[in-house]
């Protein structure tokens, strides 16, 4: 039997298509499990983060400097549970100084120990706008926290946050009280 060119030529259209037939089915078949694995991964990240039993009424003391005035105050409070149970607590802190950089100089000592968490044992920085630039570290068998520098006052809240394995109480020094702003 005799082959034209158009006989050649059908035959490799078809065979053409049948390959990009082929290459969509198999594009398609991966981008559905690369979606499927990329929802999993957000269920698994959304469990992570799950905290439980929130309180938000601090209870530790504030040791007021009557000589040097900070005007940095504490303006919020937040202790829950993560799904590793460990107790997550973050102190929020504020200045009412509508000057462009504001001073700290925070100590935290704890009743329980911290679990060092953060390069530095903790984490901190702002709330909203704003910028933080200084040190601090966890001392004393990671009972004992301290925060020096400076925060840039557009956002005028900064925030540190600690772990621990049970519930803490802080007495906290560097601040001139409580505050809601």
């Amino acid at each position: 039997m005799r082959l034209c060119h158009r006989d050649i030529y059908h035959s490799f259209i078809l065979s053409v298509q049948k390959y990009t037939y082929m290459k969509m089915k198999l594009l398609m078949l991966l981008l559905f499990s690369f979606g499927c694995l990329a929802a999993s991964a957000q269920q698994i990240q959304e469990k992570q983060v799950t905290v439980s039993h929130p309180d938000s009424i601090f209870t530790g003391k504030i040791i007021v400097d009557k000589e040097n005035r900070t005007k940095i105050f504490l303006t919020g409070f937040q202790q829950a549970i993560d799904s590793s149970g460990s107790y997550i607590t973050t102190f929020t802190f504020g200045s009412k100084n509508y000057r462009p950089a504001f001073d700290i100089n925070i100590r935290m000592k704890f009743d329980n120990p911290l679990i060092p968490d953060g390069p530095i044992g903790f984490q901190y920085g702002s709330v909203g706008v704003g910028r933080y630039s200084g040190s601090g570290a966890l001392q004393s068998n990671n009972s004992f926290l301290y925060l020096r520098g400076q925060m840039t006052a557009q956002g005028r809240h900064f925030y540190i946050k600690v772990k621990s394995s049970q519930k803490i109480n802080a007495t906290i020094a560097g601040v001139d009280g409580q505050a809601n702003f």
